[in-house]
């Protein structure tokens, strides 16, 4: 991290106040102002440090800083960043106005391109594979989501370096690249999960066996076969689990369901289902 002459913090400093959004970012989350409060508990050293000897500014930044605040943990880091060099720059009512602006300005986008990149990649990719494996009996998978997630916090210290470095003018000089990254991002989590779907979702659907009497000459029985599955294939390959996906997404958008109540009915389906031997 570079640190002008003129900053009124350390490396190490900063570093501890970027460690403390890392650890207290979802503290205290509550629906009225979600992240407020782990936002203020995250820049409490820095406001001590720039408005410990003015009480009325003191008591606006903490009135700022409680405020409500909503994005992406891993993409707050550069707000945080930016945030700190804002106010340290401008110890006044005016730059704790303009770090308020930025802050609600860029929680809304910055959360967008995390829920994709990071959200997407985790659970789809990286996900996905580490789900995949296990199924084989094979521990790679859970080393690689590890590493994803040591690379993730590795990520972070650099976003929250990048933030206080460039300040405000990093809206302007990432925006382009963010939404190249957000749309790659897109399309990378969307191609895995179709495949996850395709190969980890299972719908046996069963043979219809009907009994034709015997054959006449040799006294054999006739026994038609009716492979459901087979014309579920010609129609469309993995048709069946691509429906009940779409049923299971379709049902965790509506209010009277979640993700608990959805899993115990897909249990008790698939038992019906075999029961009634509709599915093998």
């Amino acid at each position: 991290m570079k640190i002008s002459e003129n900053s009124k913090f350390t490396a190490k400093e900063l570093r501890k106040v970027n460690l403390r959004w890392i650890w207290q970012s979802q503290i205290g989350w509550n629906y009225e102002r979600m992240q407020g409060l782990g936002y203020l508990s995250t820049m409490l050293p820095v406001i001590d440090r720039l408005y410990g000897d003015n009480p009325e500014l003191k008591d606006k930044a903490l009135h700022v800083h409680s405020q409500f605040f909503n994005t992406q943990p891993a993409m707050g880091d550069i707000i945080v960043g930016m945030d700190i060099a804002i106010e340290e720059q401008s110890v006044s009512e005016v730059g704790l106005e303009t770090a308020a602006s930025v802050k609600t300005a860029l929680m809304g986008p910055f959360a967008g391109i995390g829920d994709t990149i990071f959200g997407m990649i985790a659970g789809a990719v990286f996900g996905s594979i580490a789900a995949s494996m296990a199924t084989q009996g094979n521990g790679i998978g859970i080393g690689l989501w590890t590493l994803w997630q040591v690379a993730v916090l590795l990520f972070r210290f650099k976003m929250f370096d990048l933030g206080y470095e460039q300040g405000i003018k990093l809206v302007t000089t990432l925006s382009g690249h963010m939404n190249a990254l957000t749309e790659a991002a897109s399309v990378l989590g969307l191609t895995v999960v179709g495949a996850m779907v395709a190969s980890m979702v299972k719908f046996p659907l069963t043979t219809l066996t009907m009994d034709l009497g015997t054959d006449p000459e040799t006294g054999e029985a006739l026994i038609n076969e009716f492979n459901l599955q087979t014309y579920a294939d010609a129609i469309m390959p993995a048709l069946f689990p691509a429906l009940l996906t779409g049923l299971c997404y379709w049902l965790l958008g509506k209010k009277w369901m979640n993700s608990n109540r959805l899993i115990i009915a897909v249990v008790v389906a698939a038992i019906l289902l075999r029961v009634l031997n509709v599915i093998a």
